[in-house]
């Protein structure tokens, strides 16, 4: 304490930032980085004017000259306050209010990370056109001044901000790369009066909420407010279920994060969201690929737990900390429920497009809250197990039954897959398995068909003939004729198939009657249990 009443003020130093400030950033940027960056900024002084007429935003990537140009109608930059565009830390925005862009370098330093000559040209309202050049020259003389040059009127309200001699080429497979992007990061912007056009294409919304709704296992919505540390309010909504659009090439699944309306990460399985940790989510894996949680955050700025360039989520943040104990449960709860169901999506996921999310109750603090997730069902045993467990009596007392009922097993499981052929594997397979039951009966039931009647050459010669192989066994047990009459219809497309040059059509329909036909005859014979 006495040596701070000691203190003595000597000369003051000189704090004015050097321009290698805006070198030292470059790398941080790529293409997409840095038009976001232009939008960002664009769209909070359309925010700042209360968003008062539709924002339109265009941009122009030209990859034959190389340039790329973004122009907006958000309002325009005033006289007094082109020096934001290029001083550091420099910005109108509030940092406690909710914009995109608080760093206050966010389009400077991505325009200038993109190309080494820039020009903005902007107009406030319907006043007076000013454009302002940064150079490579400018950047490398450590003067902070530039001109500022009066050109004829632009659009009144508008921005342009064009960037030659970049740093980085681009092809037209970055532009398509982009645009698509671009209708994720602003999805929500272009659904509420902002239009974002890419070389004329219009930019589409591209949201993520395809959520199914399969009866009692429904997406869940919570909704919380947390405190920041300087006392700003951050609004806190997930929403997490099964989703509908899954794509096994693209892994769409995980946690999604938007941060005042702008999508920040997508698709993240990370251990900090419930991923690689065996007691909830797993490793990440196709089975739980109908997990989605979306997380959107609202509140001031400076209190979001965005990375610098917005690319990504802070863990370490005192936000994301509050609202993890919410989030990771019910990543982990509906990726159990994805793995759980993963042999009936087709029929108990996927059609169930409609109903309600069900809404969980708020908590008073992210971390206070004890979710209460609906229970989720049984493990299902797989059809072949399970069949195996029903006919287990029949099974240890006739073994050669065991292939008969994995076989009808296969069936299920051929007739889940995606595949243009598979009912004709599944008939081949009904109808050899038919056959082989015939034989099976034949050569165990010596009772009935003693060996001394029925040698290995007999049978051999019986089975040339399938209509005297049924006679033979209806001898002794009696199969229902139109049960008989089923399998004979199918034997003959079977035939088809195998000896005629015309492919025959086999619906689902068939494969359903046929294995019902053979099943009949199975239960008969062996007295199985389906």
């Amino acid at each position: 304490m006495d040596d701070v009443a000691r203190k003595t003020e000597v000369s003051p130093i000189d704090g004015t930032p050097e321009k290698r400030l805006f070198w030292s950033i470059i790398s941080d940027y790529d293409l997409q980085t840095g038009i976001c960056e232009l939008i960002d900024n664009a769209i909070d002084i359309w925010t700042s004017s209360q968003r008062a007429r539709e924002l339109r935003i265009d941009i122009a990537l030209d990859p034959i000259r190389q340039i790329i140009s973004v122009t907006d109608n958000a309002g325009g930059v005033s006289s007094d306050s082109l020096r934001l565009l290029v001083v550091p830390g420099g910005s109108s925005n509030d940092p406690s209010g909710k914009s995109i862009g608080i760093f206050g370098v966010g389009s400077k330093r991505a325009s200038i990370a993109l190309g080494e000559h820039v020009e903005i040209r902007t107009r406030k309202g319907n006043g007076i056109s000013s454009q302002i050049d940064v150079t490579k020259d400018w950047l490398e003389n450590e003067d902070w001044e530039i001109p500022v040059y009066s050109i004829p009127p632009i659009k009144a309200r508008s921005t342009t901000v064009e960037i030659s001699q970049l740093r980085s080429p681009f092809s037209q497979e970055d532009i398509d790369r982009i645009a698509d992007r671009l209708g994720e990061i602003y999805s929500l912007f272009i659904s509420r009066k902002c239009q974002i056009r890419v070389n004329n294409r219009v930019i589409k919304s591209q949201k993520f909420d395809k959520w199914a709704y399969p009866p009692g296992q429904e997406p869940q919505k919570i909704t919380f407010k947390v405190e920041a540390a300087d006392k700003k309010i951050v609004t806190v909504e997930i929403v997490a279920g099964l989703i509908r659009d899954r794509d096994p090439e693209l892994d769409n699944y995980g946690a999604y994060f938007y941060c005042n309306d702008r999508l920040i990460v997508k698709e993240l399985k990370a251990r900090e969201v419930g991923y690689f940790v065996s007691s909830e989510a797993g490793v990440p894996h196709p089975d739980a690929s109908l997990c989605r949680a979306i997380v959107k955050l609202n509140g001031a700025a400076q209190a979001m737990p965005w990375t610098s360039n917005k690319t990504g989520i802070n863990y370490a943040h005192p936000i994301f900390q509050e609202l993890q104990s919410i989030l990771r449960p019910l990543v982990s709860h509906f990726s159990k429920l994805s793995r759980r169901t993963k042999n009936d999506w087709a029929e108990n996921v996927f059609p169930h497009t409609k109903g309600t999310i069900s809404k969980q109750q708020a908590p008073t603090s992210g971390s206070s809250l004890k979710l209460v997730l609906p229970e989720l069902p049984k493990v299902r045993k797989l059809q072949a197990e399970k069949l195996k467990q029903k006919n287990r009596k029949q099974i240890l007392e006739q073994p050669w039954t065991l292939g008969l009922v994995e076989s009808i097993s296969l069936i299920e499981i051929i007739t889940r897959q995606k595949l243009d052929t598979k009912n004709r594997a599944a008939l081949l397979l009904l109808d050899s398995n038919f056959e082989i039951a015939l034989k099976e009966f034949i050569i165990n039931r010596q009772d009935l068909f003693p060996h001394s009647q029925f040698s290995d050459r007999h049978i051999k010669e019986l089975f040339k003939r399938r209509d005297d192989v049924i006679g033979a066994i209806t001898n002794h047990v009696p199969i229902p004729e139109a049960t008989l009459k089923r399998i004979g219809h199918y034997y003959k497309v079977r035939n088809k198939l195998i000896h005629e040059r015309a492919t025959v059509d086999i619906t689902d329909t068939d494969i359903k009657n046929f294995r019902k036909a053979v099943e009949q005859v199975l239960k008969k014979l062996f007295s199985l249990k389906f």
